[in-house]
């Protein structure tokens, strides 16, 4: 039986270049000796889903519910007759089971979860090693806190570049995703070479960097720096580019300033990036209320988080991270005009 693939936008190869331009897309949480640390939780983003996703789609069929129910009642109270209740009151309920759903499914996306599974870029060994959490047949953690490594090889992998388009009625938006795939090491009969409409079998792959962010234009640039690090001894991080801010939010305050242009900085911010402040504060009635919304679901979700530590075998290989002093220091500013470019991009796609 032969596999369907989805037929990606692009695919990128080792011995070509994505891009002339390089990006990591400030998701480098680590440097080593010739390994770098690949972080897979955006602090800015974290509780968005479940704000969106669970608060908004309960809020929407929470009140579809209430105004089948409020036509019940209505009907009651005027003759009614069994139609009003053969399509309010199940309608009603399947709209109640939907907004009790979103809570529930988006909570458990953002609640109670890992605060990151990062992934390291050996081009020593050419080995990629992926953090993730070791789950029963039912979907939970064995033991919290404790993970389990899976270890690809460097020349397996093949990046794939998809775009999925969502429309809103009046809009549409394209959404970039980067995934690495590992080649089966058992090809078969396939024939190169690799394009998008001729791919090798698989036998894993994974995502690399923030979706809500990655455009038509930095997902190459991601690609092309962790290639040109890998097989062309490049740098760990672009010029002019930090490692991510991973600190982990202790307070509300500290959630808010993460995810808004308020809280901790404010007055930095004014200082760097006065226009882009104005145009936030002109749409104080708007993005004060979201702000504080998105601060308190984000300082949820980093309150129920759990960290997971690497094995101490892959410590033992990858070695001690690289001193403080040898590392550039992560500027909350640059991470936030780097997340606008990226935005820009995203719209100009």
């Amino acid at each position: 039986m032969s596999e369907k693939k989805l037929v990606p936008f692009a695919v990128y190869l080792h011995n070509e270049r994505a891009a002339p331009q390089a990006t990591s897309g400030s998701w480098v949480r680590g440097i080593y000796t010739d390994v770098v640390e690949y972080t897979t939780s955006a602090k800015n983003t974290r509780g968005v889903a479940f704000l969106m996703g669970g608060i908004g789609g309960a809020f929407i069929a929470f009140f579809a519910s209430g105004l089948f129910m409020k036509g019940m009642i209505h009907a009651l109270h005027n003759d009614p007759h069994w139609t009003d209740f053969a399509v309010s009151l199940p309608f009603s309920f399947i709209f109640l089971m939907v907004g009790i759903w979103s809570l529930r499914f988006f909570g458990r996306m953002e609640f109670f979860q890992p605060q990151d599974l990062p992934i390291l870029f050996d081009r020593q060994r050419r080995k990629v090693y992926r953090l993730v959490e070791d789950l029963d047949e039912h979907g939970k953690p064995r033991h919290k806190g404790q993970g389990k490594v899976i270890e690809h090889d460097w020349d397996d992998i093949v990046a794939e570049h998809h775009v999925t388009t969502a429309t809103t009625g009046s809009s549409a938006q394209r959404h970039h995703t980067l995934v690495l795939m590992v080649r089966d090491k058992h090809a078969g009969d396939f024939q190169g070479p690799i394009t998008p409409t001729n791919l090798p079998p698989y036998a894993d792959g994974f995502g690399l960097g923030d979706a809500k962010v990655l455009s038509e234009f930095s997902t190459p640039r991601v690609w092309e720096h962790l290639r040109r690090y890998m097989n062309e001894n490049g740098p760990a991080l672009p010029p002019g580019e930090t490692v991510a801010d991973t600190t982990v939010p202790v307070t509300w305050w500290d959630s808010l300033g993460a995810v808004s242009v308020f809280g901790p900085g404010y007055d930095k911010r004014w200082a760097e990036s006065w226009g882009w402040m104005l145009i936030m504060h002109l749409l104080l009635p708007i993005t004060l209320p979201l702000a504080l919304l998105m601060a308190t679901t984000n300082w949820l979700s980093y309150k129920t988080a759990y960290p997971v530590q690497w094995p101490q075998e892959v410590l033992d290989k990858v070695g001690p991270p690289l001193h403080s002093d040898a590392m550039p220091v992560a500027d909350p500013a640059l991470e936030r005009k780097q997340r606008n470019r990226n935005k820009r991009e995203r719209k100009d796609s």
